[in-house]
C-alpha cells in the first residue's frame, strides 16, 4: 500500500499563514490500565515465535485414611500446556520538510506523540478482546444474560459482592494484600457514584490515589482503576428480509437481505439467519450489534445462490461491519459465524457461500438501543502477555538528511512496532460484570 504522507495541507489549519490558533488541540489522553495486570513473559530471541507456559494442575486430595504399614500409590503430576505466538504490529507516519518548517506547531514532536499513543492503546485493544473471551461474567440483579440488561440495570454493590465472591471461591490470590485488581469504565463509576452509597463512602475516605494508573477507590475488596478504553456496546435492531428502509442510522435500525438466484454457491430453498457488527474504524472495536434475524429463505431457482446484505449508510463514516451467519448444514440454527469482514458501510455486501463453521462467533448482543457496559475484576495470573525479547515496544525515526530513497531531504518517517501476544492463562481468575448504562459515552456518532 503507498504511503500516506502528512503534508502542509492536512496539518496547516494553524499554520502561520493562516494563523487560526496559536496551539493545536490535544487529543483526548486514554487512560490504559488493563495492561498492569497481566502475568509478563518473556520469549528469547531464535527460538522461534512460540512461547510454551507450563500450567501445574492441582492434585486430588486423598480420600481414605492410610492404612498401617501400606505405603499409599504415587500419582502424577498433570501439566497442562498454553501455546502462544507472538504478533507484530506498528505503525508509521510521514511528515514533509514543508510540513516540520512551516506550521506553527511542532509537528514531528506530536506524530511521535501520537504514535505511542496508538500502539499503547493497540496492545490494550488486543488484550480486552481476549479478555472479552472469558465466560465468568456478572450481572446486576436476577439478571443473567447481556440481551436482557436495560439502562436501568447499572452497577451495584451486590454485583461486585458477586464477582469477589467467584474468585475467592475459586481459589485467586489477590494482586495487593487481601485486594484483586479492578477496572471499570467511567459510565460505571457514575452510575456507582450516583446511586451506591458504599462506594461513595469509599471513594470520600480512599488513601493516597495511584493517579498513573487513574485509580478510583477500594471498594468490596478491589482496588479500583478507571480506563476509558473498555469495551461498550449498544445494541442494533433486526435484520430483515428485503430491502433496508431508508438510510442505515445507529439507533435502532438494521440493515436488510435479500435472496439472489445466481452468483453463489449457496443451496436454494435454505433457511439462514443472519446479524451484522458495526466496528469502530479508528479502533477497529465492535460496538453497534445487531439482533439475530429470523429465518431468511436462499431463492428456489437452483443451486448458486447468494444474499445480498443491504446497508444503505452512506452517512456513516466512522465504521466498517462484519456479517455473521447461520452455516448450510445447520439450516437457520446453531450458531452464527464471520462471513465478511471490514466491509464499507456507504455500500451494501453480497455473501456467496455459506460459512464452513469454524470463523469465529457472533457476540451476543444487548437489547436494541440499550448500551452496555463492562468492569473486570483480576486474581494474579489470570492472564498473561508475552513479547519477543529485542523487540520489546520501541519507537523510530530515520534520520535528518539526504539518503537513496530520500536524495532532496523532503521528509522524515517515525514509527513504532512491538511483537506481542496477550493470552489467557486461567478463566477461573477474572470475572466480567456487565451492566446497562444511560451516561454518556464515548460511542462514536455515524
Amino acid at each position: 500500500m503507498a504511503d500516506s504522507p502528512i503534508t502542509f495541507a492536512s496539518i496547516s489549519t494553524d499554520a502561520v499563514s493562516y494563523w487560526i490558533a496559536s496551539e493545536m488541540i490535544a487529543l483526548a489522553e486514554r487512560r490504559l490500565v488493563v495492561g498492569q495486570f497481566a502475568q509478563k513473559f518473556q520469549l528469547p530471541q531464535r527460538l522461534g515465535k512460540t512461547l510454551r507456559v507450563d500450567k501445574f494442575e492441582r492434585f486430588n486430595l486423598p480420600t481414605a485414611p492410610l492404612t498401617e504399614g501400606t505405603p499409599p500409590d504415587a500419582i502424577s503430576l498433570t501439566v497442562t500446556n498454553v501455546d502462544v505466538a507472538v504478533e507484530q504490529w506498528g505503525i508509521v507516519a510521514l511528515l514533509t520538510d514543508v510540513a516540520q518548517i512551516t506550521t506553527h506547531h511542532p509537528a514531528l514532536a506530536i506524530a511521535i506523540d501520537r504514535i505511542s499513543m496508538a500502539m499503547e492503546e493497540t496492545m490494550e485493544r488486543e488484550a480486552l478482546t481476549v479478555l472479552m473471551a472469558g465466560t465468568q461474567v456478572v450481572y446486576p440483579g436476577v439478571i443473567a444474560t447481556r440481551a436482557t440488561l436495560l439502562s436501568t440495570s447499572i452497577a451495584t454493590t451486590a454485583a461486585v459482592l458477586k464477582a469477589t465472591t467467584t474468585l475467592r471461591s475459586n481459589g485467586a490470590q489477590t494482586w495487593d494484600g487481601s485486594l484483586f485488581g479492578g477496572v471499570m469504565s467511567p459510565q460505571m463509576e457514575a452510575d456507582l457514584l450516583g446511586t451506591d452509597t458504599t462506594f461513595q463512602n469509599a471513594c470520600n475516605f480512599a488513601n493516597v490515589r495511584a493517579l498513573q494508573v487513574a485509580e478510583v477507590a477500594i471498594w468490596m475488596g478491589v482496588r479500583w482503576s478507571r480506563g476509558n478504553f473498555l469495551p461498550i456496546l449498544k445494541g442494533q435492531g433486526t435484520p430483515a428480509a428485503g430491502a433496508a428502509a431508508g438510510t442505515l442510522t445507529l439507533g435502532t435500525e438494521a440493515p436488510g437481505v435479500t435472496a439472489n438466484a445466481t452468483g453463489g454457491t449457496i443451496a436454494s430453498a435454505t433457511n439462514f439467519k443472519f446479524a451484522v457488527v458495526f466496528k469502530d474504524k479508528t479502533t477497529n472495536r465492535e460496538v453497534h450489534i445487531t439482533q439475530t434475524s429470523a429465518n431468511i429463505a436462499s431463492g428456489a431457482a437452483g443451486a448458486d445462490e447468494s444474499f445480498t446484505i443491504l446497508v444503505t449508510a452512506g452517512t456513516l463514516t466512522n465504521y466498517v461491519y462484519d456479517v455473521y451467519m447461520t452455516t448450510q448444514a445447520a439450516a437457520g440454527a446453531g450458531s452464527l459465524y464471520k462471513i465478511l469482514s471490514n466491509q464499507a458501510t456507504a455500500s451494501s455486501a453480497t455473501i456467496t457461500a455459506a460459512p464452513a463453521g469454524t470463523e469465529a462467533v457472533l457476540p451476543a448482543a444487548p437489547g436494541a438501543g440499550v448500551v452496555v457496559t463492562v468492569a473486570f475484576v483480576f486474581g494474579k495470573g489470570a492472564f498473561g502477555r508475552v513479547e519477543l525479547n529485542g523487540m520489546s515496544l520501541a519507537s523510530y525515526l530515520t534520520p535528518d538528511g539526504a539518503s537513496y530513497a530520500n536524495p532532496l531531504n523532503q521528509g522524515r518517517k517515525c514509527g513504532s512496532k512491538v511483537m506481542f501476544k496477550v493470552f489467557l492463562l486461567e478463566n477461573l481468575y477474572f470475572v466480567r460484570i456487565e451492566t446497562g448504562t444511560a451516561q454518556p459515552n464515548s460511542i462514536p456518532a455515524g
